[in-house]
């Protein structure tokens, strides 16, 4: 009699805790996406293998495969199975401001995590580590920075790599020749032609570029990073609530090892529409920030 007492005593506390979890008041963005039956997604029309258009014109790519992973939990999360998912597409210009205003839940994009961002929005755990990298022909037979020494290189007018460049150049005193483009298209083709030797940009970018060229196989990165920068899911900032929660569900990913699934199918596989492979295995930089998931900033 006593054991059936306690038995039924387990079941009355256990049903009001899950009454209680089910119960949570929700705040932010969670209450307002439960509220409007919809979460919208910020995405970019053109940057493989992150996010880009496919050949019906939806967007597809890793961040938003990552978003969709989370948005899968929000629907449990909120009670809404079929809530809806819509997409905005943002430039750099825009997706903070969209981000902030609420017309966007989720930048699913490759914003950096820095210091200075983050006075504006708030970021969940970093999900990729762009490295700055030197471009090169493998036919040049140059195979570190310091072979650089005297050579052109090219940098796009006012990105990172520029001054990357210029403060190598001072510090390592290596009288390069520095070549301005306006973007990466004009810079890559100033390396194809032989104008420059090498080309500065984010790893992936680089390599995306290469593995949509006429002849991808002609092409290597110099092994030095020159930059580290983690890219993050961007939400509003000041939603503890939500960004708990988002967060749980990449750590989950990360833990369980379905992470190791999704990155290869991005980066180490033919991508559609048009089967291209980027070729770039997850760096030592990346595999520690699964490892010990964090929203650190640079």
């Amino acid at each position: 009699m006593f054991d059936h007492k306690k038995k039924l005593l387990a079941l009355i506390v256990g049903a009001c805790l899950c009454t209680a979890v089910q119960a949570e008041d929700l705040t932010g963005t969670l209450k307002k996406i439960k509220e409007s039956g919809t979460v919208t997604l910020g995405y970019r029309d053109a940057s493989l293998p992150f996010f880009y258009l496919n050949d019906d014109q939806q967007p597809i790519g890793y961040s938003i495969e990552l978003c969709q992973k989370i948005v899968d939990q929000i629907k449990v999360k909120v009670g809404e199975p079929n809530l809806k998912t819509q997409y905005v597409s943002v430039v750099a210009a825009t997706r903070t401001p969209l981000l902030i205003n609420g017309t966007i839940d989720l930048e699913c994009g490759v914003t950096t995590n820095t210091v200075e961002r983050q006075k504006q929005i708030g970021f969940l755990f970093t999900s990729y580590v762009a490295s700055a990298k030197y471009a090169v022909k493998k036919a040049s037979g140059l195979t570190s920075v310091a072979d650089l020494k005297g050579k052109a290189v090219v940098v796009i007018t006012g990105g990172s790599g520029e001054w990357i460049t210029k403060n190598l150049n001072r510090e390592k005193d290596l009288g390069l020749k520095i070549l301005n483009a306006k973007d990466s298209g004009e810079a890559f083709l100033m390396l194809e032609t032989g104008r420059a030797v090498a080309y500065i940009n984010d790893d992936v970018q680089l390599m995306a570029t290469i593995a949509q060229s006429r002849n991808p196989d002609a092409y290597t990165l110099l092994p030095e990073p020159m930059s580290a920068e983690p890219y993050a899911i961007g939400i509003r900032k000041n939603d503890p609530q939500f960004k708990t929660f988002a967060d749980g569900v990449l750590s989950q990913l990360y833990s369980s090892g379905e992470i190791d699934t999704i990155y290869p199918k991005w980066f180490l596989k033919p991508i559609p529409p048009k089967d291209i492979v980027i070729n770039l295995p997850m760096s030592d930089a990346l595999i520690k920030a699964i490892a010990h998931p964090n929203d650190t900033g640079v």
